[in-house]
């Protein structure tokens, strides 16, 4: 056990060190950064002495209308009720994560049909240590990148006489917890795909899925309709990492310490159950492409 850590720990270094070396990184986090800037901005022009008014934006006449049209008026109210900051995180940390997760699929299926992988497990390694590996780079970027976007928010908050709201605060480690659950998977389709086309295109596939079921629960809240597609969307919930980061949130907003907690323990639960399988996987199927 302790040489499998020891060869994941220095396989994330060399993993961790080509990313530092990769535009990408920074292209992605600072624009994310920027549309993080001009949400803010917009933001603090859209108040009037009534308070919020997005018809005042049209940046923000133009999410509120799409987010009302979508979920009601009572969502837009929740989620800007403490400002802009826990929609502009989301959005300031999704390039990162895009960028984080896809090279990862990626450079797994492709490294996986190169037959590097397999060169590697005839020394001190295996295919589980690759991609522990990987997934303990992704984990360290996703903790800076949300460390560095959370106090870049501070300071833009700071500059338009905004405060960061609770809400904000406990949604840093819900979203951190969400990308270790999505990271989890992308290793799992790179291990079940043939190569890295496939492996992308199926990681993409899960996450679209996951959140249309998301969409579809808070478009039809209340609604005592059930056909097969709800029926379907009921079962695959228990395995989306966005349904339980939306129980993290419910929690919070119901002021419950044990449904926060709660949803947070289940996406650990859930981001281990996906490794663990994918270990298992990943020993009986072999890492040859």
């Amino acid at each position: 056990m302790s040489g499998r850590l020891h060869a994941s720990a220095v396989i994330a270094r060399r993993q961790a060190f080509e990313t530092l070396l990769s535009p990408g990184l920074y292209v992605t986090l600072a624009a994310g950064l920027v549309m993080g800037f001009f949400l803010v901005s917009g933001f603090s022009s859209s108040i009037d002495s009534a308070g919020f008014n997005p018809a005042l934006n049209p940046l923000y006449d133009l999410i509120s209308r799409v987010l009302a049209g979508s979920f009601g008026e009572a969502f837009v109210g929740k989620l800007f009720a403490e400002g802009p900051f826990t929609l502009t995180l989301i959005v300031s940390f999704l390039p990162v994560f895009l960028f984080l997760s896809i090279s990862s699929v990626f450079r797994f299926g492709q490294e996986k049909s190169a037959g590097a992988i397999e060169l590697l497990t005839y020394g001190p390694s295996d295919g589980t240590s690759y991609f522990v590996a990987s997934f303990l780079k992704d984990v360290i970027f996703s903790a800076a990148a949300l460390l560095l976007i959370a106090a870049f928010l501070w300071i833009t908050a700071g500059a338009g006489n905004l405060v960061l709201g609770p809400l904000f605060l406990v949604s840093l480690p819900i979203l951190f917890l969400l990308s270790l659950a999505a990271f989890a998977y992308g290793i799992l389709c790179s291990i079940l795909s043939s190569n890295a086309s496939a492996a992308l295109a199926g990681f993409l596939g899960i996450l679209v899925v996951f959140l249309l079921v998301l969409a579809g629960s808070f478009a039809v809240a209340g609604s005592s309709v059930r056909t097969v597609a709800s029926v379907i969307a009921a079962v695959l919930q228990w395995i989306s990492p966005f349904f339980y980061a939306a129980l993290c949130a419910r929690g919070f907003q119901a002021g419950s310490l044990f449904g926060l907690l709660g949803g947070m323990g289940l996406l650990i639960v859930l981001t281990a159950a996906i490794l663990v399988v994918s270990h298992f996987l990943i020993r009986q199927r072999g890492v040859r492409a």
